[in-house]
């Protein structure tokens, strides 16, 4: 008896931690999916996420060129370039030419640049807000557990990261 009993437990917990398996996976597909569709920041201006990470990037201190912007993100020269020309196109990014070499561009937000990046800004905050009020209910315990969770998800993103190369 006490062995049905534990291997009733042990089923449960196994169909557990696969639906949690599951339900992680539907959420990286439709973050995939919401990665594909562009953020209306306002009436005149629609940015892809990538657009969106890279003008993060971009407001931060520092001199920045295209390698830099490939090797924040892990794409290839050429995807950045692509990327950062895009942006230029749009009027949110202005390369100017290197100092110190006339084959390098260091790049900048300009003004329509620095406008999106509050408008993402705000629009994070606003994100926040919300998941804030979803978990508002639950307990320091939950909240850690979930957190212990997130955590082995993210260590296993990386690893998968790294073999892929």
């Amino acid at each position: 008896m006490v062995k049905l009993i534990y291997h009733f437990f042990m089923s449960v917990q196994q169909d557990t931690r696969v639906r949690m398996y599951e339900r992680l996976r539907r959420i990286v597909e439709k973050h995939a999916a919401m990665d594909e569709r562009p953020f209306r920041l306002s009436d005149t201006m629609a940015l892809s996420p990538r657009d969106v990470r890279t003008i993060e990037f971009l407001s931060q201190k520092g001199t920045f060129n295209v390698t830099s912007v490939a090797d924040h993100f892990r794409f290839t020269k050429s995807a950045a370039s692509q990327l950062v020309n895009r942006l230029v196109r749009r009027g949110v990014v202005h390369k100017e030419i290197s100092p110190h070499s006339d084959k390098e561009y260091h790049l900048r937000l300009t003004d329509a640049g620095l406008e999106a990046y509050r408008l993402v800004q705000a629009m994070d905050q606003d994100r926040l807000e919300a998941f804030l009020g979803k978990i508002d209910g639950f307990s320091r315990q939950q909240i850690e557990t979930a957190g212990a969770v997130l955590e082995a998800v993210e260590k296993m993103m990386d690893e998968r990261m790294e073999q892929s190369g």
